[in-house]
Protein backbone atom coordinates (compact mmCIF):
# COMPACT_ATOMS: atom_id res chain seq x y z
CA UNK A 1 0.00 0.00 0.00
CA UNK A 2 1.17 3.61 -0.49
CA UNK A 3 0.38 4.30 3.03
CA UNK A 4 3.01 1.78 4.68
CA UNK A 5 5.27 2.71 1.73
CA UNK A 6 5.13 6.48 2.76
CA UNK A 7 4.72 6.78 6.73
CA UNK A 8 6.74 2.65 7.50
CA UNK A 9 9.62 3.66 5.18
CA UNK A 10 10.34 7.06 5.18
CA UNK A 11 13.22 7.45 3.03
CA UNK A 12 11.68 4.47 0.29
CA UNK A 13 8.83 6.11 0.27
CA UNK A 14 10.58 9.59 -0.37
CA UNK A 15 12.57 7.63 -3.16
CA UNK A 16 9.45 5.88 -5.10
CA UNK A 17 7.50 9.19 -5.27
CA UNK A 18 10.90 10.66 -6.84
CA UNK A 19 10.30 8.24 -9.91
CA UNK A 20 6.63 8.48 -10.15
CA UNK A 21 4.34 10.54 -12.29
CA UNK A 22 0.70 11.34 -10.96
CA UNK A 23 -1.61 12.90 -14.30
CA UNK A 24 -4.93 13.61 -13.61
CA UNK A 25 -7.28 12.29 -16.83
CA UNK A 26 -10.78 13.15 -15.34
CA UNK A 27 -12.57 15.21 -12.89
CA UNK A 28 -16.54 14.76 -11.81
CA UNK A 29 -18.35 16.92 -9.11
CA UNK A 30 -20.71 14.19 -9.10
CA UNK A 31 -24.36 15.59 -6.64
CA UNK A 32 -27.48 13.24 -6.27
CA UNK A 33 -30.39 14.25 -4.23
CA UNK A 34 -32.11 10.67 -3.06
CA UNK A 35 -31.52 8.43 -0.36
CA UNK A 36 -30.24 5.06 -1.13
CA UNK A 37 -27.67 3.19 -3.11
CA UNK A 38 -26.48 4.22 -6.56
CA UNK A 39 -23.70 2.54 -8.77
CA UNK A 40 -20.56 4.51 -9.48
CA UNK A 41 -18.85 1.75 -11.24
CA UNK A 42 -19.23 -1.92 -12.06
CA UNK A 43 -15.39 -1.69 -12.23
CA UNK A 44 -13.30 1.07 -11.17
CA UNK A 45 -11.79 2.28 -15.52
CA UNK A 46 -8.66 3.93 -13.66
CA UNK A 47 -7.01 5.16 -10.42
CA UNK A 48 -9.35 7.49 -8.50
CA UNK A 49 -9.39 9.61 -5.75
CA UNK A 50 -12.86 10.16 -3.86
CA UNK A 51 -14.06 12.32 -1.57
CA UNK A 52 -17.54 14.21 0.02
CA UNK A 53 -18.33 17.15 0.82
CA UNK A 54 -20.49 16.00 3.19
CA UNK A 55 -20.39 13.26 5.91
CA UNK A 56 -23.85 11.44 5.68
CA UNK A 57 -23.35 8.20 3.53
CA UNK A 58 -20.89 5.35 2.63
CA UNK A 59 -19.16 4.02 -0.57
CA UNK A 60 -19.68 0.50 -0.90
CA UNK A 61 -16.36 -0.83 -2.35
CA UNK A 62 -16.88 -4.87 -3.15
CA UNK A 63 -19.60 -4.95 -1.12
CA UNK A 64 -17.80 -3.70 1.69
CA UNK A 65 -18.47 -0.27 3.71
CA UNK A 66 -16.95 3.23 4.24
CA UNK A 67 -17.75 5.96 5.81
CA UNK A 68 -17.67 9.33 3.56
CA UNK A 69 -16.65 12.56 5.02
CA UNK A 70 -15.11 15.63 3.93
CA UNK A 71 -11.58 15.19 5.94
CA UNK A 72 -11.17 11.78 4.13
CA UNK A 73 -10.21 10.73 0.92
CA UNK A 74 -10.16 7.41 -1.03
CA UNK A 75 -7.65 5.97 -3.00
CA UNK A 76 -9.43 2.91 -5.10
CA UNK A 77 -7.59 1.08 -7.60
CA UNK A 78 -8.89 -0.10 -11.00
CA UNK A 79 -11.48 -2.97 -11.03
CA UNK A 80 -13.42 -2.66 -8.11
CA UNK A 81 -17.12 -2.25 -8.30
CA UNK A 82 -18.34 1.52 -6.14
CA UNK A 83 -21.08 2.45 -5.00
CA UNK A 84 -22.47 4.84 -2.74
CA UNK A 85 -25.48 4.70 -0.27
CA UNK A 86 -26.15 7.86 1.01
CA UNK A 87 -28.41 7.84 4.58
CA UNK A 88 -30.67 10.89 3.67
CA UNK A 89 -32.20 13.05 0.98
CA UNK A 90 -30.92 16.61 0.08
CA UNK A 91 -27.83 17.72 -1.78
CA UNK A 92 -24.88 14.61 -1.71
CA UNK A 93 -21.59 15.86 -3.55
CA UNK A 94 -19.21 13.79 -4.46
CA UNK A 95 -15.66 14.28 -6.22
CA UNK A 96 -14.27 12.16 -8.21
CA UNK A 97 -11.04 12.11 -9.77
CA UNK A 98 -9.29 9.08 -12.60
CA UNK A 99 -5.71 9.77 -12.53
CA UNK A 100 -2.89 7.52 -14.17
CA UNK A 101 0.48 6.61 -12.23
CA UNK A 102 3.65 5.92 -14.31
CA UNK A 103 7.37 5.48 -14.08
CA UNK A 104 9.12 6.96 -16.75
CA UNK A 105 12.40 5.10 -16.64
CA UNK A 106 11.64 1.98 -14.53
CA UNK A 107 14.94 0.19 -13.23
CA UNK A 108 15.67 -3.36 -11.89
CA UNK A 109 16.21 -2.17 -8.46
CA UNK A 110 12.93 0.94 -8.99
CA UNK A 111 10.54 -1.86 -11.14
CA UNK A 112 7.25 -0.13 -12.67
CA UNK A 113 5.19 -0.46 -9.34
CA UNK A 114 2.12 1.78 -10.96
CA UNK A 115 -0.71 0.23 -9.59
CA UNK A 116 -2.14 1.58 -5.67
CA UNK A 117 -3.96 -0.61 -3.14
CA UNK A 118 -7.10 0.50 -1.32
CA UNK A 119 -6.50 3.06 0.99
CA UNK A 120 -7.67 6.04 2.70
CA UNK A 121 -6.09 9.19 4.17
CA UNK A 122 -7.17 11.43 6.28
CA UNK A 123 -6.26 15.15 5.58
CA UNK A 124 -5.18 17.95 8.67
CA UNK A 125 -7.97 20.34 6.73
CA UNK A 126 -11.04 19.58 4.82
CA UNK A 127 -11.39 23.09 4.08
CA UNK A 128 -8.13 23.23 2.06
CA UNK A 129 -9.16 20.01 0.69
CA UNK A 130 -12.67 21.13 -0.79
CA UNK A 131 -11.06 24.31 -1.78
CA UNK A 132 -8.61 22.32 -4.26
CA UNK A 133 -11.54 19.98 -5.11
CA UNK A 134 -13.03 23.06 -6.11
CA UNK A 135 -10.18 24.48 -8.34
CA UNK A 136 -9.99 21.25 -10.10
CA UNK A 137 -13.22 20.76 -11.07
CA UNK A 138 -14.03 24.33 -12.30
CA UNK A 139 -10.78 24.48 -14.78
CA UNK A 140 -11.45 21.90 -15.83
CA UNK A 141 -14.94 22.14 -17.52
CA UNK A 142 -13.76 25.62 -18.87
CA UNK A 143 -13.82 26.20 -23.22
CA UNK A 144 -9.87 27.16 -22.39
CA UNK A 145 -7.73 24.35 -22.96
CA UNK A 146 -5.05 26.10 -20.76
CA UNK A 147 -6.69 25.82 -17.36
CA UNK A 148 -6.05 22.01 -17.75
CA UNK A 149 -2.90 23.12 -16.30
CA UNK A 150 -4.44 25.03 -13.51
CA UNK A 151 -6.55 21.19 -12.87
CA UNK A 152 -3.19 19.26 -13.02
CA UNK A 153 -1.86 21.76 -10.38
CA UNK A 154 -4.63 21.69 -8.43
CA UNK A 155 -4.44 17.95 -8.30
CA UNK A 156 -0.74 17.61 -7.87
CA UNK A 157 -1.30 19.76 -4.58
CA UNK A 158 -4.13 17.93 -3.74
CA UNK A 159 -1.36 14.89 -3.61
CA UNK A 160 1.08 17.03 -1.54
CA UNK A 161 -2.16 17.38 0.89
CA UNK A 162 -2.65 13.72 1.01
CA UNK A 163 0.72 12.16 0.95
CA UNK A 164 2.61 15.33 3.24
CA UNK A 165 3.90 13.21 6.77
CA UNK A 166 0.76 14.01 8.82
CA UNK A 167 0.45 15.66 11.90
CA UNK A 168 1.76 14.14 14.81
CA UNK A 169 -1.57 13.61 16.56
CA UNK A 170 -2.68 11.33 13.54
CA UNK A 171 1.08 10.35 13.52
CA UNK A 172 1.00 8.85 16.94
CA UNK A 173 -2.37 7.18 16.25
CA UNK A 174 -1.06 5.35 13.45
CA UNK A 175 2.44 4.72 15.40
CA UNK A 176 0.14 2.83 17.87
CA UNK A 177 -2.14 0.92 15.95
CA UNK A 178 0.83 -0.17 14.10
CA UNK A 179 2.57 -1.37 17.34
CA UNK A 180 -0.58 -3.37 18.39
CA UNK A 181 -0.36 -5.13 14.97
CA UNK A 182 2.82 -6.17 15.18
CA UNK A 183 2.85 -6.89 19.22
CA UNK A 184 -0.68 -8.45 19.91
CA UNK A 185 1.00 -11.22 21.87
CA UNK A 186 2.47 -9.11 24.28
CA UNK A 187 1.05 -7.91 27.77
CA UNK A 188 0.13 -4.39 26.28
CA UNK A 189 -1.76 -2.12 28.45
CA UNK A 190 -3.70 1.25 27.92
CA UNK A 191 -0.83 3.40 29.77
CA UNK A 192 1.77 1.49 27.48
CA UNK A 193 0.00 2.16 24.55
CA UNK A 194 -0.62 5.83 25.74
CA UNK A 195 3.00 6.64 26.45
CA UNK A 196 3.67 5.19 23.01
CA UNK A 197 1.47 8.71 21.61
CA UNK A 198 2.75 10.57 24.31
CA UNK A 199 -0.79 11.41 25.72
CA UNK A 200 -2.22 10.74 28.58
CA UNK A 201 -4.42 8.05 29.68
CA UNK A 202 -8.34 9.64 29.04
CA UNK A 203 -6.55 11.76 25.83
CA UNK A 204 -5.46 8.61 24.40
CA UNK A 205 -8.11 6.26 25.01
CA UNK A 206 -10.34 9.23 23.92
CA UNK A 207 -8.32 10.11 20.87
CA UNK A 208 -8.12 6.42 20.11
CA UNK A 209 -11.86 5.81 20.13
CA UNK A 210 -12.61 8.77 17.77
CA UNK A 211 -10.37 7.61 15.36
CA UNK A 212 -10.99 3.67 15.06
CA UNK A 213 -14.93 3.41 16.40
CA UNK A 214 -13.90 1.28 19.39
CA UNK A 215 -11.84 1.79 22.41
CA UNK A 216 -7.74 0.60 22.22
CA UNK A 217 -8.45 -2.99 24.07
CA UNK A 218 -11.36 -3.78 21.78
CA UNK A 219 -9.35 -3.30 19.07
CA UNK A 220 -6.35 -5.24 20.52
CA UNK A 221 -8.99 -8.01 21.45
CA UNK A 222 -10.19 -7.92 17.92
CA UNK A 223 -6.81 -8.44 16.25
CA UNK A 224 -6.43 -11.32 18.26
CA UNK A 225 -9.18 -12.85 17.62
CA UNK A 226 -8.75 -12.35 13.92
CA UNK A 227 -5.42 -14.01 14.11
CA UNK A 228 -6.75 -16.85 16.47
CA UNK A 229 -9.42 -17.50 13.43
CA UNK A 230 -6.36 -17.62 11.38
CA UNK A 231 -4.23 -20.05 13.36
CA UNK A 232 -7.25 -21.92 13.47
CA UNK A 233 -7.65 -22.72 9.66
CA UNK A 234 -3.74 -23.53 9.99
CA UNK A 235 -4.41 -26.65 12.13
CA UNK A 236 -2.96 -25.16 15.31
CA UNK A 237 -3.73 -26.45 18.85
CA UNK A 238 -5.89 -24.27 21.29
CA UNK A 239 -3.07 -24.56 23.53
CA UNK A 240 -0.17 -23.09 21.06
CA UNK A 241 -2.60 -20.48 19.12
CA UNK A 242 -3.49 -19.24 22.62
CA UNK A 243 0.36 -18.65 23.50
CA UNK A 244 0.72 -17.28 20.05
CA UNK A 245 -2.29 -14.38 20.19
CA UNK A 246 -1.52 -13.60 23.89
CA UNK A 247 -3.33 -15.43 26.26
CA UNK A 248 -1.84 -17.42 29.15
CA UNK A 249 -3.87 -19.89 29.40
CA UNK A 250 -6.34 -22.22 26.51
CA UNK A 251 -9.66 -22.00 28.66
CA UNK A 252 -9.18 -18.12 29.44
CA UNK A 253 -8.73 -17.97 25.41
CA UNK A 254 -11.56 -19.91 24.54
CA UNK A 255 -14.02 -18.49 26.76
CA UNK A 256 -13.17 -14.79 24.86
CA UNK A 257 -13.15 -16.57 21.35
CA UNK A 258 -17.12 -17.48 22.78
CA UNK A 259 -17.64 -14.28 23.91
CA UNK A 260 -16.67 -11.87 20.80
CA UNK A 261 -17.86 -14.62 18.02
CA UNK A 262 -20.86 -16.75 19.47
CA UNK A 263 -19.21 -19.91 18.85
CA UNK A 264 -16.47 -22.42 20.70
CA UNK A 265 -13.48 -22.45 18.70
CA UNK A 266 -14.46 -26.42 18.26
CA UNK A 267 -17.63 -25.30 17.00
CA UNK A 268 -16.19 -22.36 14.77
CA UNK A 269 -13.94 -24.91 13.23
CA UNK A 270 -16.77 -27.02 12.41
CA UNK A 271 -19.07 -25.15 11.00
CA UNK A 272 -16.14 -23.23 8.79
CA UNK A 273 -16.65 -26.80 6.57
CA UNK A 274 -19.74 -25.49 5.70
CA UNK A 275 -19.93 -23.00 2.98
CA UNK A 276 -23.31 -21.42 4.04
CA UNK A 277 -24.33 -18.11 2.08
CA UNK A 278 -26.78 -15.53 3.18
CA UNK A 279 -28.00 -13.63 0.45
CA UNK A 280 -29.87 -11.13 2.80
CA UNK A 281 -29.25 -9.14 5.66
CA UNK A 282 -31.61 -10.74 7.23
CA UNK A 283 -30.39 -14.03 6.86
CA UNK A 284 -27.21 -13.73 8.72
CA UNK A 285 -28.95 -12.92 12.01
CA UNK A 286 -30.99 -16.60 11.65
CA UNK A 287 -27.52 -18.53 10.98
CA UNK A 288 -25.65 -16.45 13.64
CA UNK A 289 -28.30 -17.97 15.90
CA UNK A 290 -27.83 -20.95 14.79
CA UNK A 291 -23.72 -21.03 15.23
CA UNK A 292 -23.32 -20.91 11.78
CA UNK A 293 -21.13 -17.89 10.34
CA UNK A 294 -22.02 -17.26 7.01
CA UNK A 295 -19.20 -17.97 3.75
CA UNK A 296 -21.45 -14.90 2.05
CA UNK A 297 -23.09 -12.36 3.10
CA UNK A 298 -23.98 -8.72 2.35
CA UNK A 299 -22.34 -6.57 4.98
CA UNK A 300 -22.86 -3.12 3.05
CA UNK A 301 -25.36 -1.51 5.23
CA UNK A 302 -24.31 1.15 8.21
CA UNK A 303 -26.58 -1.47 10.34
CA UNK A 304 -24.18 -4.79 9.92
CA UNK A 305 -21.19 -2.58 11.54
CA UNK A 306 -21.15 -5.14 14.35
CA UNK A 307 -21.16 -7.74 11.69
CA UNK A 308 -17.99 -6.23 9.87
CA UNK A 309 -16.56 -5.80 13.16
CA UNK A 310 -17.00 -9.58 14.50
CA UNK A 311 -17.06 -11.62 11.15
CA UNK A 312 -15.57 -9.47 8.23
CA UNK A 313 -13.11 -12.29 8.41
CA UNK A 314 -14.99 -14.59 7.98
CA UNK A 315 -17.42 -13.54 5.70
CA UNK A 316 -14.71 -14.25 2.31
CA UNK A 317 -17.73 -13.37 0.00
CA UNK A 318 -18.82 -9.98 0.31
CA UNK A 319 -22.66 -10.15 -1.26
CA UNK A 320 -24.70 -6.86 -2.47
CA UNK A 321 -27.83 -6.27 -3.02
CA UNK A 322 -27.50 -5.99 -6.92
CA UNK A 323 -28.24 -9.87 -8.63
CA UNK A 324 -26.13 -9.57 -11.35
CA UNK A 325 -23.03 -8.64 -8.95
CA UNK A 326 -24.39 -11.67 -5.99
CA UNK A 327 -24.76 -14.17 -8.83
CA UNK A 328 -20.98 -13.86 -10.05
CA UNK A 329 -19.76 -13.77 -6.73
CA UNK A 330 -21.51 -16.99 -5.53
CA UNK A 331 -21.20 -19.05 -8.79
CA UNK A 332 -17.02 -18.04 -8.28
CA UNK A 333 -17.63 -19.57 -4.63
CA UNK A 334 -19.42 -22.22 -5.17
CA UNK A 335 -21.40 -22.69 -1.51
CA UNK A 336 -22.77 -25.55 -0.23
CA UNK A 337 -26.40 -23.88 0.79
CA UNK A 338 -28.00 -20.64 0.10
CA UNK A 339 -30.28 -18.72 2.06
CA UNK A 340 -32.55 -16.12 1.02
CA UNK A 341 -36.05 -14.28 1.59
CA UNK A 342 -39.16 -15.69 -0.84
CA UNK A 343 -40.43 -11.48 -1.47
CA UNK A 344 -37.32 -10.31 -2.36
CA UNK A 345 -36.08 -11.94 -5.21
CA UNK A 346 -37.72 -11.80 -8.65
CA UNK A 347 -38.49 -15.82 -10.21
CA UNK A 348 -36.24 -15.18 -13.00
CA UNK A 349 -33.65 -14.79 -10.38
CA UNK A 350 -34.68 -18.07 -7.69
CA UNK A 351 -34.29 -20.26 -11.06
CA UNK A 352 -30.56 -18.66 -11.57
CA UNK A 353 -29.64 -19.56 -7.76
CA UNK A 354 -31.08 -22.67 -7.60
CA UNK A 355 -28.69 -23.41 -10.10
CA UNK A 356 -25.79 -22.21 -8.05
CA UNK A 357 -26.98 -24.72 -4.67
CA UNK A 358 -29.62 -25.64 -3.06
CA UNK A 359 -31.65 -22.65 -1.49
CA UNK A 360 -34.10 -22.01 1.10
CA UNK A 361 -36.51 -19.02 0.17
CA UNK A 362 -38.06 -18.14 3.59
CA UNK A 363 -41.53 -16.15 3.17
CA UNK A 364 -40.88 -13.00 4.98
CA UNK A 365 -43.89 -11.22 5.36
CA UNK A 366 -46.13 -14.58 5.86
CA UNK A 367 -44.13 -15.77 8.64
CA UNK A 368 -43.26 -14.71 11.84
CA UNK A 369 -39.49 -14.74 12.78
CA UNK A 370 -40.11 -18.16 14.89
CA UNK A 371 -40.89 -20.12 11.87
CA UNK A 372 -38.11 -18.07 10.06
CA UNK A 373 -35.61 -19.69 12.48
CA UNK A 374 -37.08 -23.40 12.73
CA UNK A 375 -37.05 -23.28 8.64
CA UNK A 376 -33.24 -22.11 8.14
CA UNK A 377 -32.47 -24.94 10.99
CA UNK A 378 -34.24 -27.90 9.07
CA UNK A 379 -32.68 -26.64 6.11
CA UNK A 380 -29.39 -27.07 7.77
CA UNK A 381 -30.31 -29.80 9.37
CA UNK A 382 -29.85 -28.36 12.79
CA UNK A 383 -33.27 -28.43 13.93
CA UNK A 384 -32.52 -29.54 17.45
CA UNK A 385 -30.33 -26.70 18.11
CA UNK A 386 -33.19 -24.47 16.90
CA UNK A 387 -35.91 -26.05 19.46
CA UNK A 388 -32.92 -25.50 22.18
CA UNK A 389 -32.30 -21.77 21.41
CA UNK A 390 -36.54 -20.83 21.03
CA UNK A 391 -36.50 -22.73 24.42
CA UNK A 392 -33.71 -20.71 26.23
CA UNK A 393 -35.19 -17.93 24.19
CA UNK A 394 -38.56 -18.04 26.15
CA UNK A 395 -37.43 -18.75 29.74
CA UNK A 396 -35.19 -15.45 29.19
CA UNK A 397 -38.36 -13.66 28.07
CA UNK A 398 -40.24 -15.10 31.13
CA UNK A 399 -37.56 -13.50 32.82
CA UNK A 400 -37.04 -10.49 31.69
CA UNK A 401 -41.30 -9.98 31.85
CA UNK A 402 -41.45 -10.13 35.75
CA UNK A 403 -38.58 -7.17 35.10
CA UNK A 404 -41.43 -5.31 33.24
CA UNK A 405 -41.97 -1.73 35.06
CA UNK A 406 -45.31 -0.97 36.45
CA UNK A 407 -45.96 1.88 33.96
CA UNK A 408 -45.39 -0.11 31.47
CA UNK A 409 -47.66 -2.87 32.48
CA UNK A 410 -51.01 -0.28 32.80
CA UNK A 411 -49.88 1.97 29.49
CA UNK A 412 -50.23 1.61 26.01
CA UNK A 413 -46.66 2.01 24.30
CA UNK A 414 -45.59 3.57 20.94
CA UNK A 415 -41.88 2.92 19.98
CA UNK A 416 -40.46 5.83 17.91
CA UNK A 417 -37.19 6.09 15.54
CA UNK A 418 -35.60 9.34 14.91
CA UNK A 419 -33.19 9.02 12.14
CA UNK A 420 -31.91 10.80 8.80
CA UNK A 421 -35.44 9.77 6.96
CA UNK A 422 -37.75 11.43 9.74
CA UNK A 423 -40.21 10.51 12.55
CA UNK A 424 -40.48 6.44 12.01
CA UNK A 425 -43.57 4.49 13.98
CA UNK A 426 -42.58 0.64 15.11
CA UNK A 427 -45.59 -1.23 14.05
CA UNK A 428 -47.02 -4.72 15.51
CA UNK A 429 -44.39 -6.70 13.69
CA UNK A 430 -41.57 -4.61 14.32
CA UNK A 431 -42.35 -4.34 17.73
CA UNK A 432 -42.95 -8.46 18.32
CA UNK A 433 -40.96 -8.62 21.56
CA UNK A 434 -42.03 -5.71 23.28
CA UNK A 435 -45.79 -6.89 22.27
CA UNK A 436 -46.02 -9.96 22.15
CA UNK A 437 -43.31 -11.78 24.05
CA UNK A 438 -43.05 -9.05 26.68
CA UNK A 439 -47.00 -8.54 26.82
CA UNK A 440 -46.63 -4.84 26.56
CA UNK A 441 -50.00 -3.21 25.15
CA UNK A 442 -49.44 -1.53 21.81
CA UNK A 443 -50.79 1.93 21.31
CA UNK A 444 -53.89 2.44 19.00
CA UNK A 445 -52.63 2.15 15.19
CA UNK A 446 -50.01 0.07 15.91
CA UNK A 447 -51.56 -3.48 15.04
CA UNK A 448 -52.14 -1.43 11.33
CA UNK A 449 -48.65 -1.00 10.91
CA UNK A 450 -46.51 -4.27 9.35
CA UNK A 451 -42.85 -2.76 10.22
CA UNK A 452 -42.38 0.76 10.47
CA UNK A 453 -44.41 4.10 9.30
CA UNK A 454 -43.10 7.59 8.21
CA UNK A 455 -44.95 10.00 10.41
CA UNK A 456 -45.34 13.46 11.19
CA UNK A 457 -44.80 14.76 15.15
CA UNK A 458 -48.65 15.78 14.67
CA UNK A 459 -49.83 12.34 13.64
CA UNK A 460 -48.13 11.07 16.95
CA UNK A 461 -50.56 12.21 18.87
CA UNK A 462 -53.41 10.03 16.96
CA UNK A 463 -51.81 7.31 18.91
CA UNK A 464 -53.08 8.04 22.28
CA UNK A 465 -49.80 6.40 23.88
CA UNK A 466 -49.20 6.43 27.52
CA UNK A 467 -45.33 5.97 27.06
CA UNK A 468 -43.18 6.37 24.57
CA UNK A 469 -39.98 4.49 24.63
CA UNK A 470 -37.50 6.23 22.04
CA UNK A 471 -34.52 5.52 19.63
CA UNK A 472 -32.49 8.04 18.55
CA UNK A 473 -30.07 7.36 16.21
CA UNK A 474 -26.12 8.56 16.31
CA UNK A 475 -25.70 10.97 13.74
CA UNK A 476 -26.14 14.81 13.80
CA UNK A 477 -29.18 14.77 11.18
CA UNK A 478 -31.24 12.05 13.66
CA UNK A 479 -30.00 14.27 16.40
CA UNK A 480 -30.99 17.81 15.61
CA UNK A 481 -34.21 16.06 14.23
CA UNK A 482 -34.69 15.03 17.82
CA UNK A 483 -33.57 18.19 19.72
CA UNK A 484 -36.31 19.93 17.24
CA UNK A 485 -39.02 17.79 17.92
CA UNK A 486 -38.57 18.23 21.66
CA UNK A 487 -39.33 21.96 21.38
CA UNK A 488 -42.68 21.79 19.53
CA UNK A 489 -45.58 22.37 21.18
CA UNK A 490 -47.10 19.41 19.57
CA UNK A 491 -44.96 17.18 20.92
CA UNK A 492 -44.88 18.75 24.61
CA UNK A 493 -48.95 18.42 24.17
CA UNK A 494 -48.30 14.32 23.60
CA UNK A 495 -50.05 12.23 26.86
CA UNK A 496 -46.80 10.63 27.26
CA UNK A 497 -44.57 13.77 27.68
CA UNK A 498 -46.96 15.61 29.74
CA UNK A 499 -46.61 12.81 31.85
CA UNK A 500 -42.87 11.92 31.73
CA UNK A 501 -42.97 8.96 30.08
CA UNK A 502 -40.66 9.53 27.30
CA UNK A 503 -37.66 6.43 27.72
CA UNK A 504 -34.89 6.98 25.62
CA UNK A 505 -32.73 3.63 24.45
CA UNK A 506 -28.96 3.33 23.99
CA UNK A 507 -30.02 3.45 20.17
CA UNK A 508 -28.08 0.68 18.15
CA UNK A 509 -27.72 1.08 14.90
CA UNK A 510 -29.81 -1.82 13.72
CA UNK A 511 -33.16 -0.33 15.39
CA UNK A 512 -32.69 2.16 12.19
CA UNK A 513 -34.17 -0.72 9.95
CA UNK A 514 -35.92 -3.70 11.91
CA UNK A 515 -37.28 -4.90 9.48
CA UNK A 516 -33.44 -6.04 8.16
CA UNK A 517 -33.48 -7.59 12.12
CA UNK A 518 -36.41 -9.10 12.04
CA UNK A 519 -34.21 -12.11 13.62
CA UNK A 520 -33.80 -14.56 16.17
CA UNK A 521 -30.43 -13.37 16.93
CA UNK A 522 -31.20 -9.40 17.18
CA UNK A 523 -34.58 -10.44 19.18
CA UNK A 524 -32.33 -12.39 21.75
CA UNK A 525 -29.91 -8.94 22.08
CA UNK A 526 -32.81 -6.65 22.46
CA UNK A 527 -34.01 -8.52 25.21
CA UNK A 528 -30.45 -7.81 26.87
CA UNK A 529 -31.22 -4.19 26.29
CA UNK A 530 -34.61 -3.72 27.68
CA UNK A 531 -33.58 -5.71 30.53
CA UNK A 532 -30.99 -3.03 31.07
CA UNK A 533 -33.62 -0.62 30.36
CA UNK A 534 -36.08 -1.62 32.69
CA UNK A 535 -33.49 -1.97 35.52
CA UNK A 536 -32.47 1.96 35.03
CA UNK A 537 -36.28 2.73 35.95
Amino acid sequence: MLESLLFSNESTGKEWLLQVRFSLTHAVNRTDHAPGYDLLFSECPSHMLITAANRHGHLVINGLVYALSPEKVYVIPPGPRVETDYLAGGEQSLYLFQFDITMPNPTKAQPDNSRLELMSVTVPSSERLLALCGKIIDHWYTNDPYDRFASQGGFQDMLHLLLKKPEQHENAMDRVRQYMEQHYPEAVTVEDLARLAGMSRYYFMRSFKDRFGQSAMEYLTHIRINRAKQYLEEGDTLRVIAEKVGYKESQYFSSQFNKHVGVSPSIYMANRSNKIAAYSWPNIGHLLTLQTIPYAAPIDQSWTDEYRKKYGFDVKVPLSHDYDFNREALWRARPDKIVALEEMITDDEKVKLREIAPVLFLPWHQETWRVHLQMTAQFLDREKEGNKWLSRYDEKAAAVRKSVPTIFKQGALLIVNFSTKGIKVWGRRAGTVLYDDLEIAYAKGVEQIRFTEIVSVDQLETFKADLLLVHVMKDPVSAELWKKTQSLVAWQNLKAVRDGHVYQTSSPAWVAEPIMEYTAYRHNHLLDELQQVFSAL
